[in-house]
């Protein structure tokens, strides 16, 4: 496929895991705020029951924030972990909880009731005001949130892909379409120039024949001489007449036959259209730098005949080096008037269509003859209204 995105390919290759990354990164910073803020929320549930000293500030931290786990623990599965450290400015750890007796918990026998309510009372307040609480939220790699995250991506740049591939194979069959109608209507015109040619042999053999027989009355009569030979004058007039106007169409006829042809051998043979075309925009590029023509253009100035291809390139040459030398035959414009185009004109029937707003270079936006006219404008409505 000659205009295959491949720029579009690369970005769609190397967005994915790129994206994944960034999105890994500030789901967990959403994450690391969500479960920062229900930390705090959670961790001190019943200030009474601590202030009046039933139990420590450690138990109560330990069972809210194991509820509070246990209760999210489909985060977990997902592949979420959250790591979470509570403890005081001395470095006093209190969760997550040590198998051993903290040598900070106030000293008695609890079975005995034998605990100072007063001192843990007071022990609890003092920590409870020294309290620091550090969360960290990870994602983990290869888990079913962050694969789910890599594949929605992936999916993401595949339909993309999909999307230009199909719209590059839409516009080449419509361009191919196009061409077997434009082909067809030069079959039909060369049907009607080949009528019109026997039509013209008829009548010359007419004129012929008539001059023949005014000839042979001319010689046997002496008679009104001079009618007889304004009436062969005119004859021979149409005669001429007739002549020029068969040359004519056996030229139109030709051209007609030359450039089917030429069309068809195109269809036939892509390769060696994609060859031209390439060669004749690398051949403009390098000596028309002023210009820049675009795929239509080129394809237009390749379907025309040798002679006319001469034609279009002088034109084109004076358009290179100064617009202003080229006489404008007429101005283009779609709906709304927002298309602006110029129509120049070369060996009579050529067409060439340019953009002349930018003040560095100029557009050749098509190249065509006046048979292939309403199918250029109409290329140029649909370019420039998408």
């Amino acid at each position: 496929m000659r205009n295959f995105p491949f720029r579009l390919l690369f970005i769609c290759i190397f967005a994915p895991p790129i994206c994944y990354i960034f999105t890994l990164q500030a789901f967990e910073i959403y994450l690391q705020k969500t479960v920062a803020s229900e930390i705090n929320r959670v961790i001190i549930s019943d200030n009474e029951a601590l202030f009046e000293g039933r139990y420590t500030v450690k138990e109560e931290i330990n069972r809210n924030l194991g509820e509070y786990l246990l209760s999210h623990s489909l985060r977990y599965k997902l592949g979420i972990c959250t790591e979470i450290l509570v403890k005081t400015n001395d470095d006093r750890i209190l969760y997550p909880s040590t198998l051993k007796k903290d040598i900070y918990d106030p000293p008695g026998d609890t079975s005995d009731n034998a605990i100072n309510y007063m001192d843990l009372a007071a022990d609890n307040y003092r920590i409870l005001n020294n309290l620091i609480v550090t969360t960290d939220v990870t994602i983990r790699h290869n888990s079913w949130l962050s694969n789910s995250i890599l594949l929605f991506y992936i999916l993401s740049a595949l339909f993309v892909i999909q999307f230009f591939i199909r719209k590059n194979i839409r516009e080449t069959e419509r361009h191919e379409n196009e061409l077997k109608d434009y082909i067809g209507n030069l079959t039909e015109k060369l049907k009607e120039t080949e009528s019109g040619l026997s039509d013209i042999s008829l009548k010359e053999n007419s004129y012929l024949e008539k001059i023949t027989e005014l000839k042979k009355e001319r010689e046997s009569l002496s008679t009104d001489i001079d009618g007889l030979l304004e009436e062969m004058e005119t004859l021979e007039k149409g005669l001429t007449a007739q002549r020029d106007l068969r040359e004519k169409r056996e030229s139109d006829l030709t051209d007609l036959q030359n450039e089917i042809n030429d069309l068809r051998e195109r269809l036939q043979n892509p390769k060696k259209k994609v060859k031209m075309t390439d060669a004749t925009r690398k051949r403009f590029r390098v000596l028309y730098k002023n210009l820049d023509f675009s795929d239509r253009a080129i394809e237009g100035f390749l379907s025309l005949s040798d002679e006319f291809q001469l034609k279009a390139e002088e034109l084109i040459h004076r358009l290179n080096e100064d617009r202003a030398l080229v006489a404008v035959k007429r101005k283009v414009f779609g709906k709304g008037g927002k298309m602006n185009v110029l129509e120049a004109d070369f060996a009579y029937s050529g067409r060439i269509y340019y953009q002349a707003d930018s003040q560095s270079k100029t557009r050749v936006m098509g190249i065509g003859t006046k048979n292939t006219q309403d199918q250029d404008i109409g290329y140029l409505e649909r370019e420039l209204r998408s």
